[in-house]
């Protein structure tokens, strides 16, 4: 009996311990940039295998459940592409105002038209793999639908993450 109350007690504790959010961060081509990107061409026409770092620095940040702010994103990335169709995946981190920091992976494919003058779409997902002060127990994952044009060093998009704090 006791066994059953220490049981029922523990699932009802990490119930209420357990902390929901959904948090949605859009940023502008203004507050994205590509700071390092090379691009390998192969045999195949159109035809790219590309790594890539993209900063992010918000310039009218919202809080999140937490009351905190992001104060920088990083992504780094990889796409094998033909004419920038293709799937890209990587890793980020976003640091937060109190120094906290969460991070994690992302996947996406992406979608253009033959004209690389034109900007591309990526949808994708990410999963949070860890954080560090106020998100050191984070768990949870998200979806991102990012416009950009690596040729005109364009980058802009939205993100929503679903996270818990235990």
């Amino acid at each position: 009996m006791k066994a059953l109350i220490y049981i029922i007690f523990i699932i009802f504790n990490f119930n209420v311990v357990a902390k929901e959010c959904t948090f949605t961060r859009t940023n502008s081509a203004g507050e994205s940039k590509y700071t390092e990107q090379y691009s390998i061409k192969t045999n195949i026409p159109g035809h790219s295998l590309r790594i890539f770092t993209v900063e992010v620095t918000p310039k009218k940040p919202t809080k999140n459940c937490e009351g905190l702010t992001i104060t920088k994103s990083k992504f780094w990335g990889m796409s094998n592409y033909q004419y920038k169709n293709g799937n890209v995946s990587g890793n980020w981190e976003t640091t937060y105002n109190d120094g906290s920091t969460m991070f994690g992976t992302f996947t996406a494919n992406s979608q253009s038209s033959k004209d690389i003058n034109k900007n591309s779409i990526s949808i994708g997902s990410n999963q949070i793999t860890g954080g560090t002060k106020t998100y050191k127990n984070v768990q949870g994952y998200g979806i991102t639908k990012t416009e950009f044009n690596p040729e005109k060093k364009y980058i802009s998009g939205e993100s929503t993450i679903y996270y818990s704090l235990n």
